[in-house]
């Protein structure tokens, strides 16, 4: 499987991850050290940000998710790579509480290590927008 082809597989597992509250698959996609820079929240290391990401699963959540990511952009350089990711989430309360909408775009650092890709950084601009 080429390089390209495997990272691909990681951006639909960290996708999954996140739609299915899936803790386990997200921390798998990211790098023990990794780095990840969120507004209003500063930087976030692994743990913190898998378990904001992944949530839980939709049945323990007391919020729907619908994310809608699109990859814009994959480069690789040797055992280096990044993404480009275009994304809206909605985020709808369980209670019946108004629906918020975030939008944004991220930039994903990817290292190749100990033959697989992981996230190493990640500068993420979503905020929230209006309807």
């Amino acid at each position: 499987m080429s390089d390209e082809q495997e990272i691909r597989d990681l951006f639909n597992n960290w996708i999954k991850s996140t739609i299915e509250g899936n803790l386990e698959l997200a921390r798998q996609c990211i790098a023990d050290d990794a780095v990840f820079f969120v507004p209003g929240v500063g930087e976030m290391d692994k743990e913190t940000f898998a378990q904001a990401a992944a949530g839980g699963s939709p049945e323990e959540s007391p919020i729907d998710f619908d994310l809608d990511s699109k990859l814009r952009e994959l480069k690789v350089f040797g055992d280096q790579a990044y993404l480009w990711i275009e994304s809206t989430l909605l985020c709808s309360p369980k209670n019946g509480d108004p629906a918020s909408k975030m939008a944004g775009h991220s930039l994903s650092v990817l290292e190749k290590r100990d033959g697989r890709w992981q996230i190493i950084r990640d500068a993420n601009t979503m905020t929230v927008v209006a309807d």
